[in-house]
């Protein structure tokens, strides 16, 4: 696996954003239809064809407001779980690498080759 940590934690700290942005917008969106719809008439009035209407259009808002707070959470937590993954990957390349340095440092200098076998450059 080829990642590079600091773009996972760079991207993961982007895409929080982008969820924390997108949950101010839906907050923003809320409050302007709560707005519009505050009064004892509904703004798209209160005949026949209008209570149709607002009766769909409650049913569509309710779902909408749902979801989208959802998805604004779950951008939010996709950020989180990409800084995760780079600073875990971080700590595993380097605990890999102090397990190759040990495991190397261990027998430098002290593995016999077999005769014939090359040990080293020779000046020609």
């Amino acid at each position: 696996m080829d990642s590079d940590p600091k773009v996972l934690k760079d991207e993961g700290y982007n895409m929080f954003t982008v969820g924390q942005d997108f949950a101010k917008a839906v907050n923003t969106l809320q409050n302007g239809l709560t707005a519009l719809e505050k009064g004892d008439t509904p703004p798209w009035g209160d005949d026949d064809i209008g209570e149709k209407f607002g009766v769909a259009y409650e049913g569509l808002r309710d779902g909408m407001y749902q979801s989208m707070g959802s998805l604004a959470e779950r951008l939010a937590g996709i950020g989180i779980a990409f800084t995760k993954m780079g600073v875990a990957h971080e700590q595993n390349e380097a605990n890999e690498l102090d397990i190759w340095n040990a495991a190397t440092s261990e027998y430098d200098g002290q593995v016999t080759l077999p005769p014939g076998v090359t040990q080293g450059f020779s000046k020609a």
